[in-house]
């Protein structure tokens, strides 16, 4: 789970920007809300988001050496440079403990700057990996390398981790993360029958989706799935009393990207990690949001601590979150993108008590369109 974050100069981000996830307990929220208006900031922090964990797990396998880091930083500071501050949960392998990780990066988009691994194995702050340019200091309990390989636009974390005596590095590697952003913006998810029989193949997986959809209530009945040459899967629909096989192909494009969707979120919560989720409500219907929420939220439902972070619109799913979950994304006059939380209006009396949607409609959070 991702507990903290700190961003600043990055796209419409221009001053750095402090969230916290975390609870009184010490425990990150299972989910994290997004509002704002239009061209606010919302999906920009959560690109900065999978931005940052995509440049620490794979940038020295996916940057080629004379590319450019995909970090755009705020229009009027672009020599300035970007700067990151991330701590996150991971399960360790050895005793399935929850360890905190703390990753610092400060980069321009031709090079990284500073570079910073800690993690707490035992409740204390252990040095991994300070990369300051060229020089770099290994942590007491961690074996040294050879880096004359490493570039300056790549992680030293995902350059490590290609070796099997840096665990930390590794742990770090293959943390789960998933999201529908990219560094261009959301993904289209090309759903054919290759990619939908592998999702399927996975039998938790395929029946988890079949108890959902029956929720949905979308018109599919079952899922016939065979492993077998050809066309493994088949969806049944009830049609004048009668069931009827649909291949995927007859399957409309909106259920398609449902499905996907679907895979994603189901994925996350069988497997533990984060799933970054720019504008759920655009595949979703806003009472399958509000499902969805309860499950990563319910401890029987996600027993791996799967966390969702993710943007919308429709003020109906603030009903769903306590003020801490609900994060708001304004920007001001000079384009620059300022978060902050329901749980900072401390003027609010009884806030826990009040209903977020209504305060939100009438203006009392702000981070609504301006001239309406």
């Amino acid at each position: 789970m991702i507990k903290y974050l700190t961003v600043e100069n990055y796209r419409s981000i221009k001053t750095e920007n402090i969230l916290e996830f975390d609870t009184n307990s010490d425990a990150a929220h299972p989910v994290i809300a997004l509002a704002g208006a239009n061209a606010s900031g919302k999906t920009t922090l959560l690109q900065s988001l999978t931005f940052i964990f995509w440049f620490m797990q794979h940038s020295f396998l996916k940057i080629d050496e004379s590319a450019e880091i995909p970090c755009e930083p705020f229009y009027t500071l672009p020599s300035s440079p970007s700067k990151f501050h991330l701590i996150f949960a991971q399960r360790s392998p050895e005793n399935g403990k929850l360890v905190d990780y703390e990753y610092e990066l400060c980069l321009t988009k031709e090079k990284v700057i500073s570079e910073k691994l800690n993690y707490f194995p035992d409740g204390k702050e252990q040095l991994v990996y300070h990369r300051h340019n060229n020089i770099i200091q290994f942590g007491e309990n961690v074996a040294s390398i050879d880096t004359k390989d490493l570039r300056a636009n790549c992680s030293l974390i995902s350059f490590a981790a290609q070796f099997a005596s840096q665990t930390v590095a590794i742990v770090c590697k293959h943390y789960k993360v998933q999201s529908n952003l990219d560094a261009n913006g959301l993904k289209t998810e090309n759903l054919d029958s290759a990619i939908l029989d592998k999702w399927l193949a996975d039998e938790e997986i395929r029946l988890m989706i079949q108890t959902f959809l029956k929720l949905a209530d979308i018109g599919i009945e079952q899922i016939d799935y065979k492993p077998i040459i050809g066309d493994k899967t088949h969806f049944i629909h009830k049609i004048d009393d009668s069931l009827v096989n649909f291949s995927y192909r007859l399957e409309s494009a909106g259920t398609l990207q449902f499905l996907a969707v679907l895979y994603r979120v189901l994925q996350t919560l069988k497997d533990g990690g984060v799933l970054i989720f720019d504008e759920i409500e655009l595949k979703l219907h806003q009472n399958l949001v509000a499902y969805l929420l309860t499950l990563f939220q319910k401890k029987a439902e996600n027993p791996h601590q799967a966390q969702l972070i993710f943007s919308f619109h429709n003020s109906y799913i603030m009903e769903f979150l306590t003020p801490e979950q609900l994060w708001f994304a304004e920007k001001n006059d000079q384009g620059q993108t300022a978060l902050f939380s329901a749980a900072a209006f401390t003027d609010i009396k009884d806030l826990y008590q009040k209903d977020l949607e209504i305060l939100y409609r009438v203006g009392r959070f702000g981070a609504k369109p301006r001239k309406i």
